[in-house]
């Protein structure tokens, strides 16, 4: 098992609702990065600029599936893995939703430094839209 290291990231969301409105947030943080069983993992606490201040957020990837849980503030476990989708409960302190993730594409790249590229597309059950699509892009800095 490898000790977990200190790495510095930056979170790069870029959402596209419904509307074709793009939001785009960065946030820098320090995250704990490690390998254990043939899974890696990273975890970092979100701040204000996501909107998601005192929640923490732990990424593990295997090689195909993609989990991210949150805890804290807001509770939720998405599934993404390409050309699969997954229904996932999401808990806020404004209510629970049921979401819907269609996985596009994973790029987990680990040589030298951290690099991510994450694209789904997201949708909220109960909302008359069509689905948002996500990219994330985490990159050690």
């Amino acid at each position: 098992m490898e000790s977990p290291r200190k790495i510095n990231i930056e979170v790069a969301s870029n959402i596209v609702d419904f509307e074709g409105t793009k939001n785009q947030i960065s946030l820098f943080t320090e995250a704990t990065y490690r390998h254990e069983r043939g899974k890696a993992f990273l975890m970092y606490e979100e701040t204000e600029v996501s909107g998601m201040e005192g929640t923490k957020t732990l990424l593990t990837y295997n090689g195909e599936m993609l989990q991210i849980k949150r805890f804290g503030a807001n509770d939720s476990v998405l599934r993404i893995k390409a050309d699969a989708s997954f229904e996932n409960v999401y808990h806020t302190p404004y209510g629970t939703f049921l979401m819907t993730t269609c996985g596009q594409r994973i790029d987990w790249h680990d040589e030298g430094k951290l690099h991510i590229e994450l694209y789904y597309t997201l949708e909220i059950a109960g909302e008359n839209q069509a689905p948002s699509t996500v990219q994330i892009i985490i990159t050690e800095s």
